[in-house]
């Protein structure tokens, strides 16, 4: 492929090619440029116009609105632009589509970009010729790929949402139905968790850490416990301490957790399912993770979870203050958490402390 800007698209080379100033009928750019204009310049759907190499020639007020970009657009390549959403076999797939004649050198899917809100955001894109590819001349005539395509992004992300809320408080009420924990534990956690994950943002210890990671975290969280729908009763709700064999079927809830999120669209659901009762030295379950091994929002969520049982009443045992919770968790330090998290996590306790007084449990 011509040009600097290649470094991602190096093993698409033979599928794309730089456009010519004309086409091989003849029909240049411009011309397809001022058609793009004539349909899309002024629409309230936001829309590019690509060239034939699927580089961004321009686009509409709408597109701009909804990005807050224009300066840098053109001379882009599309799948940079929703980089990292197209990685090297999205992007041969893509291209392949929009080369094809039988697929009408077009492409549509879904398409995600972390937006101006910095959250991410979801799009469905049809990608197709600005004008009809005309026929070669002669016996056995083809069509030609187009000079130019339009490029139209559907903003979806509300709609994406409402889809996560729905299945989120449909696992959630199941979650309620069978735990003996309180709503406002879970409420508490995802507070705690929002809180810690927010101190983290601009660390340079935890570059991962951005505001979609704290959105997501600040919701899901709630989720960490789902897995003890599939623990039988007897178990979850016992009074006193449980036999080893029971323990051992307690331990399960974190891969009946995973399983239950396996589909749910934020894979951070699962992940926090799964591992936040692994441990920093590595004797945690179900799998003796340790370190950076464990996913970064286990470790939250693990920290923020243990801080409210030691808070909370429970039948085996009384509440612990907030000073004495500290004290009991700054031990577990390079053990249970890691050092750094703990740091943190004390830099923020006080907020905790609040956060467990406005969701008080009632006794």
């Amino acid at each position: 492929m011509a040009g600097e800007d290649n470094g991602e698209l190096e093993s698409l080379d033979e599928l794309v090619e730089e456009p010519a100033a004309e086409t091989e009928a003849g029909i240049g750019i411009e011309t397809e440029t001022n058609q793009w204009e004539t349909s899309y310049g002024d629409q309230k759907v936001p829309c590019l116009l690509l060239d034939r190499s699927l580089k961004i020639v321009r686009s509409n007020d709408s597109f701009a609105q909804l990005f807050g970009v224009t300066k840098d657009l053109p001379g882009t390549y599309f799948t940079r632009f929703y980089s990292p959403f197209f990685d090297d076999k999205k992007s041969s797939e893509l291209y392949r589509s929009v080369l094809s004649a039988d697929n009408g050198y077009s492409w549509n899917g879904k398409i995600e970009k972390i937006g101006r809100d910095e959250l991410l955001n979801v799009f469905k894109v049809w990608i197709s010729p600005v004008l009809p590819a005309p026929p070669t001349a002669g016996p056995g005539a083809s069509t030609v790929p187009p000079g130019a395509y339009s490029a139209i992004c559907l903003d979806m992300t509300d709609e994406y949402r409402h889809l996560l809320n729905t299945t989120f408080q449909s696992l959630l009420g199941a979650a309620r139905l069978k735990d003996n924990d309180t709503g406002n534990h879970i409420e508490r956690v995802n507070r705690y968790s929002h809180v810690l994950a927010e101190s983290l943002l601009g660390h340079p210890d935890y570059h991962e850490v951005d505001k979609q990671f704290v959105d997501a975290i600040g919701l899901v969280a709630a989720l960490h416990d789902i897995g003890k729908i599939g623990t039988p009763d007897d178990i979850l709700n016992k009074a006193g301490p449980l036999e080893a064999w029971e323990w051992e079927i307690m331990k399960q809830h974190t891969t009946n957790g995973a399983y239950i999120l396996s589909t749910y669209p934020n894979p951070m659901a699962r992940e926090i399912a799964l591992r936040h009762h692994e441990r920093w030295d590595g004797s945690g379950y179900p799998h003796g993770l340790s370190e950076d091994l464990i996913p970064l929002c286990a470790q939250i969520v693990a920290v923020c979870d243990v801080y409210d049982a030691l808070r909370m009443w429970r039948t085996y045992k009384e509440p612990y203050t907030h000073e004495r919770t500290l004290e009991i968790m700054i031990k577990e330090k390079g053990t249970h958490f890691a050092p750094s998290l703990i740091d943190r996590f004390l830099a923020v306790a006080t907020q905790f402390d609040r956060i467990f007084a406005e969701l008080l449990d009632a006794q």
